[in-house]
């Protein structure tokens, strides 16, 4: 283990450095303008299926302090962000090698000690997961629903981003507040449309239709539609079961349509 005052000397290097990732990775973020959305079941099943499909992957579980990736994974490490953001430990050691094409960093959750991700920890943490990123593919950041604690400053410095909705009108609506937000910065990063628990195709594309609409009329901006997710009750059983529906049954409805969805992400330019 690192001690703090060596690990502060190591990072005052990247502290006002501009790293950026290898050509052949894209860092993309997964976020979400509320819970409940599926955001993190997406994440962990679109790593899986990426993997599966030869990629190498880095997924990251980055809901600071309400960390879950661990608990569908059923993987208990000794170290964390946590470890990362106190300083203890370079971001390389924190990583989980969960197969030969997919690794993890895993989140903590409940922790009264827990430091925020400042903006300042969210720009070091980018520019040293850029520094790691010759290493893989594509880089997946599960983030925190909505923009606290510097979840703003990630996305912007990702290479793409994608929104988890549902078809819940406050769902698309807190959507389009996170495009809003990612506007008003300047962002010209692509932004993509995942709308999960849809009852029906139609439901889902009407939703994205819905969000379209007011992205192109009060933004100007475009998105894209990665694809619909069918709600299902098989869900919540392979979330008890602690095994992502991916991988304990490939051909079931969803599994189907994540890994349409994962065929697309492995193309570099997205929409």
């Amino acid at each position: 283990m690192l001690g703090q005052a060596k690990r502060l000397y190591q990072l005052n290097s990247l502290i006002n450095s501009e790293a950026e990732s290898e050509p052949g990775c894209r860092i993309i973020s997964i976020t979400s303008g509320k819970g409940g959305t599926g955001k993190s079941f997406v994440a962990s099943n679109i790593a899986i299926d990426l993997a599966k499909k030869g990629s190498k992957v880095l997924l990251i579980d980055l809901d600071i302090n309400f960390a879950n990736q661990n608990v569908l994974f059923n993987i208990t490490t000794q170290k964390t962000l946590y470890n990362y953001l106190t300083y203890n430990e370079n971001l390389e050691d924190v990583i989980h090698h969960y197969t030969d094409g997919l690794s993890l960093i895993f989140g903590e959750s409940g922790k009264m000690d827990h430091p925020k991700l400042s903006e300042e920890r969210a720009n070091l943490f980018m520019n040293e997961l850029k520094s790691l990123s010759s290493d893989y593919d594509i880089i997946l950041i599960d983030t925190s629903s909505g923009l606290a604690d510097g979840t703003l400053q990630i996305l912007l410095k990702s290479d793409e981003i994608i929104v988890v909705s549902t078809t819940d009108p406050t769902a698309v609506m807190d959507a389009y507040v996170i495009l809003k937000l990612l506007k008003s910065n300047d962002s010209s990063i692509p932004s993509n449309i995942i709308i999960n628990k849809c009852l029906d195709n139609h439901a889902g594309i009407e939703a994205f239709e819905n969000l379209e609409k007011a992205t192109k009329h009060f933004l100007k901006t475009e998105i894209s539609h990665l694809g619909n997710l069918s709600f299902s009750e098989d869900v919540m059983q392979s979330i008890q079961d602690q095994t992502p529906i991916i991988k304990s049954n490939s051909s079931h409805k969803l599994s189907v349509q994540i890994s349409q969805i994962s065929d697309k992400l492995r193309i570099p330019t997205i929409g």
